[in-house]
């Protein structure tokens, strides 16, 4: 089976998961240090969606290559390129068969992808195929948690408040995804370590989020915008969105004031030789 298509959230998914102004361009570059990329280097990113992070090195002239589940996702970056390089070759395909030639890439890049897919070992393996001698698989994510001043923001207390809902309501992980990995879990570093990979952790960068409030975090889970509201029954959101609710205007003392965040992006570099 394939991974979580994202077509439903095509209409909002920029504005709900974009990065400030600026912060896409800082992490292309990061990303270019950190695998020493020549101009020449021609990139693949496995979930592409709609170009947040494909966009600033496409601007920048590279190679690049996106596959995705979602025709709508990457019609839109298709708009927002709007034929202004021909470099680009996106691909309507599941990430855990990519349909590329082997050894055909100097990087790999994928960022948010593992938790959605049935099988993150088989995309791993895709991705090494896919990649030539030398080149470099970089695994990204958002780090929140355990920035300075994280636990007080508007996204933490959200969060904990809609876990804590879901198991008042014993919802079982299969439901909630809960048994996915997230994030840059160790078990993708032993897995591409057995690959034959060298594998480094490091942070590409650091930004401040976009303020929100208590209640504008809340409404995408009420209004199911993550993919982690799209697998429960609609019994069972209808009652969480309802405790949610209660939970904003009884025990929240601040759900209108916005708040911006600390944030970095970490990453998990494998190299082949």
């Amino acid at each position: 089976m394939p991974g979580i298509s994202f077509d439903r959230a095509v209409d909002y998914y920029d504005a709900t998961r974009g990065y400030p102004p600026g912060v896409a361009e800082r992490l292309r570059d990061a990303i270019i240090a950190a695998l020493e990329l020549s101009r020449s280097a021609q990139i693949l990113e496995a979930g592409v969606g709609t170009g947040r992070i494909a966009i600033p090195f496409i601007e920048a002239g590279y190679f690049y290559a996106g596959v995705d589940l979602s025709r709508r996702m990457m019609g839109q970056l298709r708009q927002k390129l709007d034929g202004r390089n021909q470099r680009v070759h996106l691909i309507c395909g599941d990430v855990m068969h990519l349909p590329v030639v082997s050894s055909t890439f100097h990087a790999v890049v994928m960022v948010h992808v593992l938790h959605l897919v049935d099988d993150w070992r088989q995309v791993l393996n895709e991705a090494h195929r896919a990649l030539r001698p030398g080149g470099a698989l970089l695994l990204a994510d958002d780090a929140h948690s355990d920035c300075d001043g994280a636990e007080y923001t508007p996204r933490t207390q959200v969060q904990r408040a809609w876990s804590a809902i879901l198991d008042e309501l014993n919802v079982p992980s299969d439901q909630r995804r809960d048994s996915a990995p997230h994030g840059l879990d160790e078990r993708f570093q032993d897995h591409l370590q057995a690959l034959g990979a060298t594998v480094e952790r490091t942070t590409l960068i650091t930004y401040r989020q976009q303020p929100q409030t208590v209640r504008q975090v809340a409404r995408r889970y009420q209004e199911r915008m993550y993919s982690s509201c799209w697998i429960l029954p609609d019994h069972i959101h209808a009652e969480a969105t309802r405790r949610l609710q209660h939970w904003i205007d009884e025990q929240c003392p601040d759900p209108d004031t916005p708040r911006d965040a600390p944030a970095r992006i970490d990453a998990m570099i494998a190299r082949w030789t």
